[in-house]
């Protein structure tokens, strides 16, 4: 650690954004460059957070010559921009040709592959490039390791996520904008032994979740976790399920005929629809009383067991700031020397899951 290493944060004041700052703020000693297109909410964010070691800085983090100039004062770079599908790709292209560390927290299998053909070019200039780091994928990606790491003979594992409403009622529309281009796009589960493209809302499944939630329908929403777990594990199945509230399945079937990957004015239809979507159902969830906690449950197969694990959180957006804090402090203190095209399968120890999320777990069952 060198007294002026600076975490610079792009989308500060999203859903993600948010918690990656305060969490940086309150576990690290680094100076924290909060970036983001508004300087009303970045001023709001800030004041909220109450750090002297935090500074704003207006920024469209998809303008390289602008996000090239803040590159050149920070020493490590979390993107929380989304949709990921969208700009990631490109995003992470400016930092690397800056010749500085990279980290998101994405899920979709759409911008992971886009990174990919970043690798040679992230090795090329020395650095990390590191995706799949937030709540699912990456503190999933670990739980599923500590579970089959613990019954080597499974055959196939369900991840779930549920959540029942985003932290903040102005925020999470990125999040699902991502999903909806997913959607559009061909996401791969792991079926039989080989991949096999799932079609996003064709596809549900329930499951008895402890504590407090229940018995739910979740919806297959294949992450980037389907893409790197079965290349460490000899699975036959890989499952990722997410309940998705009262949206719509009908809704994805449009998606993919208007294909909004494609058409910008498709995108911006069903980004306006969406809005009112999330907008109503968070309202309604906050007037109802429903908390933001979250669950993250974990099933592996043998032939002759099931065994489950389960962590329930306080909510989605710490949780999700636990590993971006975590492995910007490892690599600023010299930790990390690996560079290219990384997960948290490549940088994080599965059995060190709940000290990686301290200050975010309510309960858990990990035996």
């Amino acid at each position: 650690m060198q007294p002026n290493d600076r975490v610079l944060v792009l989308g500060a004041y999203g859903l993600a954004g948010r918690a990656i700052v305060r969490r940086l703020a309150e576990r690290t000693g680094y100076s924290i460059i909060a970036a983001g297109r508004s300087g009303e909410r970045l001023a709001a964010l800030l004041e909220e957070i109450g750090s002297d070691r935090a500074t704003p800085l207006t920024l469209d983090a998809t303008d390289a010559p602008s996000l090239g100039k803040a590159c050149a004062e920070a020493s490590f770079v979390i993107n929380a921009v989304g949709p990921f599908p969208v700009s990631g790709a490109m995003i992470a292209g400016t930092v690397i040709e800056c010749g500085k560390p990279y980290l998101d927290c994405a899920n979709e299998q759409l911008h992971y592959r886009n990174l990919m053909e970043l690798d040679a070019s992230a090795r090329r200039k020395d650095v990390p490039m590191i995706t799949a780091a937030g709540s699912i994928p990456g503190l999933s990606t670990l739980l599923i390791a500590h579970a089959l790491e613990r019954y080597p003979d499974s055959i196939a594992v369900d991840c779930c996520w549920a959540q029942m409403r985003h932290a903040y009622a102005d925020s999470g529309l990125a999040s699902m904008m991502g999903g909806i281009i997913e959607a559009a796009a061909s996401p791969v589960a792991l079926r039989g032994g080989k991949p096999a493209p799932i079609v996003i809302g064709r596809s549900t499944k329930h499951f008895d979740l402890p504590e407090h939630f229940g018995l739910h329908s979740l919806l297959e929403v294949p992450t980037i976790d389907a893409l790197t777990i079965p290349a460490r594990y000899p699975l036959r199945e890989f499952h990722t399920w997410f309940y998705m509230g009262d949206m719509p399945t009908w809704l994805l079937e449009i998606v993919r005929l208007l294909r909004p990957d494609r058409r910008k004015w498709a995108y911006r239809l069903i980004e306006s629809v969406m809005r009112r979507i999330n907008d109503r159902d968070t309202a309604k969830a906050i007037a109802s009383g429903i908390g933001a906690e979250c669950l993250l449950m974990v099933t592996a197969r043998s032939p002759d067991k099931t065994a489950s694990h389960f962590i329930k959180f306080r909510d989605g957006a710490v949780s999700t700031a636990c590993l971006p804090a975590h492995i910007a402090d490892r690599f600023l203190r010299g930790e990390i020397s690996e560079t290219g095209l990384l997960t948290p399968l490549d940088l994080a120890n599965a059995d060190d899951i709940l000290a990686l999320a301290e200050g975010t777990v309510l309960s858990f069952d990990l035996e």
